[in-house]
């Protein structure tokens, strides 16, 4: 062992067990200790000779440096001739005399072992007296003020220094409960939790100075001394016969307890933890997330998207499989992308629900949850193993590079619907930045190929078009000819939509084949279900359609309820089953109805409410709006995407006129130049996160010449001006009136804006009507009112008083609200101002229609100014879309085409907006009348079966976990009660006390003032470390421990298995339970023979080569659906490179069986293209549907295309190479 294997605090004090967690581990690692201690005394030897009984044991050796304090008679009688060494003998002995007939057995057994190391040589005592200007020593009590040294150095056989340096209490009747603090520094660099010490030698070093100019005499202020004979005579008479081998104070501690403890750290990689992260976590998920918790981990490293309903718990979901990943240690390194906005919220969320404290990069330092700061140099991707940033930061192009850098176990992406393309066309695929990011672009890799691992986050993966719920698919994995081009997976449903008769029935086969081929199974209750309804023999029919030679004539030839059955088979086994899972509110009435869920799910009461202007405020807002349109369209006539800022401005309006204020007098400041402006060209992140392709375009905004500058500039001082003047606001009045009416029946109401300029104008007017029963909730944390000012507060705190409902009626929020704060005891919420995509809306409604919801009914109240864009679309479209009376499904594209029509309307100049009103809102009535007929329909087919988790019990809970702690003799005096928190306790570890609980209910309550002592803290696995020692980390090494009948094996492979078993009758038997294993620890001792351990050691290796089985079955479907996607890539490629070919020499024949060879004598990278597909080359025809694309196309054009599909053939080859 060397000193660097432990985990050594920065400083001890007198509370903590010094003896055990510094003395002991220091002196069992060291071969050389120097030490400077007190006057010479028994007590000051038995202080210093505290655990040295390792280092006798080490084989190591000690330099002792003690004072001797002489009294007034012995100085004279120096003087008058008498030796110096007889004097400083005789004031020794007579000290050390004087308390011998006092010392107990434990002093006794501290001289003793001191005794032994001097009579064997090891241990070296010399003796200083500080000199005064006349040459002599200085008695008592001037010398006690010279020499009081509490310092050592612990030295190891590879060199590494630790050193110490403090004060203690050397009294005879203090000595073993002694008052000691000392600060410790040691030669390499430490980490203790958050903190972090780069090496020490610049405090080392004076130490050993100081140590090193008293040892060796010539120091001119002191007198340095060989320990006299006479007191090393005196010494040795305490020398024992044997060697000592423990301190006296050294607690016996039992194996059965450290047995205990060991079971603790390895228990998470036992073949029975597939749910130990999960059940020693701070929350109990829902079965409707278990179900999706327990599939995932268990097909890792497979990817997937989440999608839940909003409100039902998807960043619970992905947030707990990713700490049951992380205690597993299946995942070790791991990046977290969220909108920059909830990043933070982010980062609240997996530290109280899944008690995980990853930190947040921000502004170039690692923040942990607690507010704790790292700076650090350059890129942060590679300074933590488990890191949450900013989308928006990562997809810059600036950054992509050193994103793609570092390989990661997991990257986990929020709001995934941000990353896709600007366009839906099939063959004009043109990424937004976030979509290259992830997907790659050209021949540049995206995170997708840098992460074992991808889970992709959204309630609304289709936003407009289904070729977007493809794109995601394909991050995700999608391969074989699904994944091979999206024309295949979007004619897929659209044929399924088709009368049976009318479908292309071998396209349709051929899909479904490839899903199986590609890792798909048929769903065993759907399979049941089948046999059931149509008899085994008509079953085993359907089932085997797509391996028969004669599909079209057995279609043909099925019965009615054998097509209904096929038609139903088709549609329900598609990679969407494979790769999704989507939870709905259908669902979890299901589950209510099964008795599997019994808590509240609401239904919502929605209302528009339609708000007059007065004339004065009608006038400025069709001025404010006509300047903003005026601008978008001559911006935008300068480049596509300069507009941008200008929709900026105009959402901002219908917000409040402060909101608008603000906004212009940014822009305003951007105009003129002021450098924070400039910045951030005039935006917030607020603004720019309201488009997805919002930080694209801000990316892309070049500089205004002079005079747009200053026309703009005149039109903002003017507007600013009279916006300072405006002396009405009709929304808030009509918003005080209503929360009066509201307060009548409710007891809270929350209240959303999209901006944090509206919140802190509407918490400012209100405060003078509810005062500190206001409160507020935005991307700066929790505030309210404390009757001077407003002062941040927890989100524990905000959350208990909005809950209580005596102390804050009102919480307004902004977006920041609507993904980290749960509000299930508030029945009420207003939408102040209305985001354009109304699925924003459906985030907020989420945060109080949830799953044990208070109330029966939730109210929500929208807000338009009457006769505005956003007002009359609402309006118009109410009669074909209940407005958020229900979650959304396949209105999902038809909603965001709502939020496109009021950009475009808004943004349009009136005389036109008049003109092509009626058409733009056409087209999306008729797109709600056609709904059900179009898109992908998500709720259809997903896996919505009604799951209960069947996994074994967990081998610890945390009722283990605090039992385990609190009753052992080793760390109960660790903890002590919190005075204010029942059932927390302040933990005594590490450098600082920390407070802490085994209670998951006490840390949700106080999730910023407690820590929850289990797995994935780094507070657990210090404290597990400090007890039994850091476990040797060298891959692939296995170890055992025996502890009476039960032994414990641990491979320290990627992952790490462990197994613990037992030894009852002459048989070895699997222990599945930390209560299992203490009974086993406390039976006699088994007598493990060498057959014995070899049956122990089978156990582990097939533990191992289960889980090994497992992961590598998962990557080999993986693998075998990247080749079969490669070789339907290859057919692609060979197919259009053939027609083009064709087309150039003039090929015009039906069938062209020659054009796949002729194109293969090209050489690269036909022929190796070729290689790949094998049997299965691409007939080529005239009649393709391909071949009238390529109509009209010029001979340069045509080239082109065959040159960048010539790229793509040798990228492919390159990617089928590369997986051997």
């Amino acid at each position: 062992m060397t000193l660097p294997s432990h985990p050594f605090r920065f400083t001890y004090g007198p509370r903590d067990d010094r003896l055990h967690d510094f003395y002991l581990p220091a002196l069992e690692r060291s071969v050389l200790y120097r030490r400077s201690t007190g006057y010479f005394s028994s007590s000051a030897l038995a202080i210093a000779a505290a655990g040295i009984a390792r280092l006798i044991a080490n084989g190591g050796s000690m330099q002792l440096l003690c004072g001797a304090d002489l009294a007034s008679e012995d100085v004279e009688a120096i003087l008058r001739g008498e030796s110096l060494r007889g004097s400083v003998e005789k004031a020794m002995l007579r000290r050390f005399d004087q308390h011998e007939s006092e010392a107990g057995p434990d002093m006794v057994a501290r001289l003793e072992t001191l005794a032994w190391l001097v009579a064997h040589d090891r241990l070296e005592i010399r003796v200083v007296l500080p000199k005064g200007p006349d040459g002599q020593p200085i008695p008592r009590p001037d010398s006690q003020e010279y020499y009081h040294p509490k310092e050592g150095v612990f030295v190891d056989a590879e060199g590494n220094k630790l050193a110490f340096s403090g004060s203690s209490n050397e009294s005879r009747s203090g000595w073993q409960s002694n008052y000691e603090t000392f600060h410790v520094f040691a030669s390499w660099p430490r980490q203790t939790g958050p903190h972090s010490m780069p090496p020490a030698d610049h405090y080392i070093t004076p130490i050993e100075r100081r140590f090193q100019a008293l040892w060796e005499p010539g120091d001119p202020g002191w007198i340095a001394l060989p320990l006299p004979e006479a007191v090393r005579q005196r010494l040795l008479d305490y020398a024992p016969s044997k060697v000592p081998t423990t301190d006296p104070l050294e607690r016996r501690r039992s194996r059965h307890e450290l047995a205990t403890f060991r079971f603790l750290r390895d228990a998470p990689f036992m073949p029975q933890a597939a749910r130990i992260g999960i059940e020693t976590s701070s929350v109990s998920p829902w079965p409707h997330q278990d179900r999706v918790i327990d599939a995932v981990v268990d097909r890792f490293p497979r990817s997937f998207l989440f999608c839940d309903e909003v409100g039902l718990g998807k960043t619970i979901e992905a947030g707990l499989a990713l700490r049951q990943l992380i205690v597993t240690k299946r995942v070790q390194r791991s990046l977290i992308l969220a909108p920059a906005s909830v990043v933070r919220q982010w980062q609240e969320e997996l530290w109280e629900k899944c008690a995980l404290n990853i930190p947040r990069y921000e502004r170039g330092a690692l923040v942990d949850v607690h507010g704790v700061e790292r700076q650090i140099n350059g890129p942060p991707w590679g300074c933590a193993d488990h890191l949450i940033a900013s989308s928006q930061l990562a997809k810059r192009t600036d950054r992509r590079d050193e994103v793609l850098e570092p390989e990661w176990d997991m990257v986990l992406v929020d709001e995934a619907h941000h990353a896709r393309r600007k366009e839906f066309g099939i063959r004009a695929r043109r990424p937004n930045h976030l979509l290259q990011l992830l997907g790659g672009h050209g021949k540049r890799p995206g995170l997708k190929d840098r992460t074992r691992c991808l889970y992709l986050l959204t309630a609304t993966p289709m936003q407009v078009h289904p070729i977007e719920v493809w794109d995601l698919l394909k991050l995700l994995g999608l391969e074989g000819r699904w994944g091979a081009n999206e024309e295949n997976f979007l004619k897929f449903f659209e044929e399924v939509r088709n009368p049976y008769k009318q479908r292309d029935w071998p396209f349709l086969l051929g899909m479904w084949k490839d899903f199986l081929k590609t890792g798909g199974q048929i769903d065993p209750a759907f399979e049941e279900r089948a046999r059931s309804q149509l008899g085994p023999v008509t079953w085993n029919t359907v089932k085997t359609l797509p391996h028969t030679i004669k599909g079209r004539a057995t279609i043909e030839a099925l019965g009615a309820e054998a097509r209904a059955v096929l038609s139903d088979m088709i549609r329900h086994h598609t990679p969407i089953r494979t790769f999704v899972w989507r939870n709905g509110r259908d669902l979890l009435h299901r589950y209510r109805q099964r008795g599997i869920l019994s808590e509240r799910v609401p239904k919502r009461k929605p209302r528009n409410e339609w708000i007059e202007f007065t004339p004065e405020e009608q006038e400025l807002y069709d001025r404010i709006e006509e300047y903003i349109s005026h601008f978008y369209r001559k911006y935008e006539a300068r480049r596509r995407g300069l507009g941008f800022v200008m929709t900026v401005y105009r959402r901002r309006l219908t917000s409040s006129f402060h909101a608008a204020r603000e906004s212009l007098g940014r822009r305003r400041a951007f105009l003129v130049g002021d450098a924070d402006a400039v910045a951030n060209i005039g935006l917030t992140e607020e603004d720019l996160e309201q488009d997805d392709l919002g930080m694209d375009a801000v990316e892309d905004l070049g500089t205004l010449d002079r005079q747009a500058r200053e026309t703009e500039l005149a039109y903002l001082d003017d507007f600013i001006s009279d916006l300072n003047a405006l002396a009405t606001d009709s929304k808030l009045e009509f918003l005080k009136a209503q929360l009066t009416a509201i307060f009548h029946t409710h007891d809270s109401a929350i209240l959303f804006t999209q901006y944090t300029d509206t919140m802190d104008y509407l918490r400012e007017s209100l405060r003078s009507v509810y005062g500190s029963g206001v409160a507020c909730y935005s991307g700066r944390g929790g505030e309210s009112w404390d009757g001077e000012g407003w002062v941040l507060r927890d989100k524990e705190e905000i959350k208990e008083a909005f809950r209580r409902g005596d102390s804050i009626r009102l919480l307004i929020c902004t977006e920041s609200a609507s993904e980290g704060l749960n509000l299930q005891t508030c029945g009420v919420l207003i939408n102040y101002d209305m985001p354009w995509n109304p699925m924003r809306v459906e985030q907020r409604i989420g945060r109080i229609d949830r799953i044990g919801q208070r109330h029966d009914e939730v109210h929500v109240h929208n807000y338009f100014f009457r006769d505005t864009v956003e007002a009359i679309v609402y309006a118009r479209l109410s009669d074909r879309i209940d407005w958020f009376e229900h979650v959304v499904g396949t209105l999902q594209p038809i909603l965001h085409n709502v939020g496109r029509a009021i950009t475009k309307l808004a943004m349009m100049g009136r005389q036109e907006r008049e003109r092509d009103f009626d058409d733009t809102l056409s087209e999306i009535e008729q797109q709600a009348d056609a709904h059900d007929q179009a898109g992908i329909d998500l709720d259809a087919l997903v896996d919505e079966s009604i799951g209960i988790s069947t996994a074994p019990e967990s081998p610890v809970r945390v009722e283990d976990i605090k039992r385990a702690f609190l009753g052992s003799d080793v760390t109960r005096q660790r903890f002590l009660p919190h005075a204010t928190i029942p059932d927390a306790y302040w933990l005594h570890s590490g450098d600082t006390p920390r407070a802490v609980t085994f209670s998951p209910w006490v840390f949700d309550s106080h999730p910023t003032s407690v820590e929850l002592l289990t797995y994935g803290n780094p507070t657990f696995d210090a404290l597990l470390d400090e007890v039994i020692g850091p476990r040797d980390q060298s891959a692939g090494t296995v170890d055992s421990e025996e502890a009476g009948a039960a032994m414990l094996l641990r491979d320290s492979g990627r992952p790490p298995v462990a197994v613990c078993v037992a030894k009852e009758k002459g048989q070895i038997g699997e222990v599945a339970t930390i209560s299992a294993y203490e009974r086993a620890a406390k039976e006699h001792e088994a007598g493990w023979s060498d057959t014995d351990r070899g049956r122990a050691r089978e156990v582990l290796a097939d533990a191992r080569s289960r889980l090994d089985g497992a992961i590598a079955a998962v990557e080999e479907e993986m693998t075998r659906a990247k080749r079969r996607g490669l070789r339907e890539e290859a057919r692609r490629i060979l197919f259009e490179s053939a027609h083009i070919l064709a087309v150039q020499e003039g090929f015009f024949t039906p069938a062209d069986d020659d054009a796949v060879e002729r194109l293969c004598e090209r050489g690269v990278p036909y022929r190796g293209l070729r290689s790949i597909v094998g049997g299965q080359v691409p007939r080529v025809s005239s009649d393709d549907a391909y071949r009238a694309e390529l109509d009209g196309k010029n001979p340069g054009a045509l080239q082109q295309m065959l040159n960048r599909l010539r790229d793509q053939g040798v990228e492919v080859l390159r990617r089928y190479a590369g997986m051997g």
